[in-house]
């Protein structure tokens, strides 16, 4: 959360007074706040070796020694501006994957086959 905006989250209990650093889920426009934030932040390299879609960061490569390099700058860049990563969450140095219903590999974009395959076995309709 930016620093100038943590003193709108404030609120009091009969405890003390609280302010979240971080954005709380439920907030009005949460997620779209956050989508600009990732854009922002990584905005010098979307698109060169990065795709952000929210929390799903895929940083892509032409070479494993590139990929390092890659995974450094967006590391740096999160790190310096306090956003931290769960490494639960976490996929490395793979040659394909599956984002956001793709299958992503050096051969480019593919559709998921299950997607594939759960359109062809869809029950025809039989009735209006």
């Amino acid at each position: 959360m930016h620093e100038a905006d943590i003193h709108k989250t404030a609120f009091r209990t009969h405890h003390d007074h609280y302010e979240f650093r971080v954005m709380p889920f439920g907030l009005c426009n949460a997620p779209s706040t956050f989508q600009a934030t990732m854009n922002d932040l990584l905005q010098p390299f979307l698109w060169k070796f990065v795709a952000v879609f929210f929390e799903d960061i895929l940083i892509y490569s032409p070479s494993f020694l590139s990929h390092l390099e890659h995974l450094e700058a967006v590391f740096s860049s999160l790190s310096h501006n306090e956003l931290y990563l769960r490494r639960s969450k976490c996929i490395f140095a793979k040659q394909q994957l599956n984002y956001l219903g793709h299958m992503v590999s050096s051969q480019g974009v593919a559709p998921d086959p299950n997607k594939i395959q759960a359109m062809l076995d869809w029950p025809t309709p039989s009735s209006p």
